[in-house]
């Protein structure tokens, strides 16, 4: 099981406050990295003053129950890290019934905060803000 799962706190712009799930996973993160791995890959672009990031694809889901009933929302994202961590990860969906874009930063090891637009550019746009605390499950 690789799958990284957070409980999310979501605070809209006039103080709603919903809850939710986030679960995602890396596709394929070796496919676009040599056979060194992710250090290769940052050692063939070393140059002074210039820091070189990888960007992993991932996929995933997201639920609220209050936006998107009792069903699940599928994402397509990337992460984009460099050699001393993750710099932010970005979410979104095509599907244009529950449409979502969601961006966080890790915080810590185990937190998550950014945002999150249900329904961009529509009437009945929400935009929130985004803490999560990841679940941990006993293997």
């Amino acid at each position: 099981m690789n799958d990284f799962i957070y409980n999310l706190i979501l605070t809209g712009e006039q103080g709603l406050t919903l809850f939710g799930t986030l679960r995602f996973r890396f596709t394929d993160p070796l496919a676009a990295v040599p056979d060194g791995g992710v250090p290769a890959l940052l050692a063939e672009n070393q140059q002074l003053g210039v820091i070189t990031a990888v960007v992993i694809p991932l996929e995933g889901s997201i639920s609220m129950p209050l936006l998107t009933g009792f069903g699940r929302v599928p994402l397509q994202g990337v992460l984009l890290a460099t050699a001393a961590g993750p710099i932010t990860t970005v979410f979104g969906t095509a599907d244009p019934a529950r449409q979502i874009f969601v961006q966080f930063n890790q915080i810590s090891g185990n937190q998550i905060a950014g945002g999150t637009v249900w329904r961009a550019g529509e009437p009945a746009e929400l935009v929130f803000s985004l803490l999560g605390f990841q679940l941990r499950l006993p293997f």
